[in-house]
């Protein structure tokens, strides 16, 4: 079933949900609360597309949430600058966004697992992030998955997921890797979609996951024409000191041992802006 929700049409604040019906718990799959975030977004409307069958949970499915960001090829609202993903649980007599964030964790709330898409930069890998200590309920969510990093969440004020825990909910955010512009990565998007679908219908994951701790951002020290190594893409697992990539005709070195997460296009960076991401293994 498909339901147009309006917050006020003449600014574009609305969104669809898309509803299935199941015999398990309530799952809610959303993606687009970043306008910009176009991976994610295809990810969702793939399983729109193919879902069928006798699944195991009820399902609604918005897959873009942030209509107004998503025409403006914007992050965040057109109307206000808001960041929709930062001001949740919303306000009901609040701004646009304030309104729009209100009207969809009202929705949030009627669920009990929400899975929340977004797309990470061009050169990053999938990777889930998760309040995972002490939580049985979203460590068995992450393992039901086919993603196989799950990384540690800082659980920023304002999220979705952040809020939604807080209130008992079993919450997750995927990352999609995606880049600027709209760039789609639709072989990552389709992963994601499929293992969606998987987890939808009751299938096991067969993907050995790796638990990691919270990201760690390098920045530059200085300007410079950067360019990650060609094994660091295809191995993203470093040891402390080894080589990622070069910066002018200086090596960058892994300041300890982990995951490279995600790590900058080759461009010019300047001072202050990050080269790389880097989680530890638990």
């Amino acid at each position: 079933m498909e339901e147009n929700i309006f917050i006020d049409d003449m600014y574009h604040n609305y969104f669809k949900v898309y509803r299935y019906g199941g015999k398990g718990k309530k799952v809610l799959i959303i993606s687009g609360l970043h306008g910009d975030e176009y991976s994610s977004i295809l990810a969702t409307n793939m399983l729109i597309k193919n879902i069928s069958g006798n699944l195991e949970y009820n399902v609604s499915i918005i897959p873009i949430a942030n209509m107004g960001a998503f025409l403006y090829r914007s992050r965040t609202s057109p109307y206000g600058g808001e960041d929709l993903n930062r001001i949740f649980p919303g306000k009901r007599n609040g701004s646009l966004c304030e309104r729009l964030a209100e009207r969809i964790f009202s929705i949030a709330m009627e669920n009990d697992i929400i899975i929340d898409l977004h797309s990470c930069g061009f050169l990053c890998i999938p990777h889930i992030i998760a309040l995972y200590k002490n939580r049985k309920d979203v460590v068995d969510l992450t393992k039901s998955l086919n993603i196989r990093y799950i990384v540690e969440s800082i659980g920023t004020q304002g999220q979705l997921m952040t809020e939604s825990l807080k209130r008992g909910k079993t919450s997750i955010i995927i990352e999609i890797p995606s880049g600027f512009g709209g760039y789609i990565q639709e072989k990552y998007a389709k992963e994601v979609s499929d293992g969606l679908l998987n987890f939808l219908n009751g299938r096991e994951s067969d993907v050995e996951h790796i638990f990691l701790g919270k990201i760690e951002k390098v920045r530059s020290e200085k300007f410079g024409y950067f360019r990650p190594l060609k094994k660091i893409l295809k191995n993203r697992e470093v040891k402390k000191g080894e080589k990622i990539g070069k910066l002018d005709d200086e090596f960058i070195f892994a300041k300890k041992d982990g995951i490279i997460i995600s790590t900058h296009f080759p461009s010019y960076i300047f001072k202050g802006e990050i080269i790389y991401e880097i989680s530890e293994k638990f």
